[in-house]
């Protein structure tokens, strides 16, 4: 079996001041409904680790989950590029737990509007997002490993 044209993700092209901005903003969408689950800091982590975060910043950006940082500053200091890649990522996070709370919705529409996303490409986002969601629950199915929630998730379109 091969794999042809495995291309690195666009979150290997982002410079460290952005790599921190972008864990920062998933860190704001993720603590944005003031519950901040397990699936959500398993996201971030991976996150972290799918940006090359190095373990000395990763020690100081956790206090983060608690207390996040500002999310109109790392907005200011992160180029258009990055806040597109943020904003495919903070879908995924917002996801990760099985919806999307209103308050996630509201910094989500601010990244689109900061990255100049329109609201028809946002939209083709999130069903990309959900999409993914649906593939993921069909493999798990193949292998007989169902969650919770697959069946529903499979049958919706």
């Amino acid at each position: 079996m091969s794999v042809n044209g495995v291309l690195p993700d666009a979150v290997d092209l982002l410079d460290e001041r952005s790599r921190d901005a972008y864990v920062g903003i998933l860190i704001c969408v993720a603590a944005a409904d003031g519950d901040l689950v397990r699936e959500e800091s398993a996201a971030i982590e991976a996150a972290m680790g799918r940006a090359m975060i190095r373990p000395n910043r990763r020690e100081l950006m956790r206090p983060w989950l608690v207390e996040p940082p500002n999310l109109d500053d790392l907005l200011e200091n992160i180029s258009e590029d990055a806040l597109r890649v943020t904003l495919r990522d903070s879908l995924i996070i917002a996801a990760v737990d099985g919806d999307y709370h209103e308050s996630e919705i509201d910094i989500i529409k601010k990244i689109s509007n900061a990255s100049g996303i329109t609201s028809n490409e946002l939209e083709s986002l999130t069903a990309w997002v959900e999409d993914g969601w649906r593939l993921m629950a069909k493999g798990r199915g193949i292998l007989g490993v169902t969650l919770p929630g697959d069946d529903k998730l499979i049958s919706k379109k």
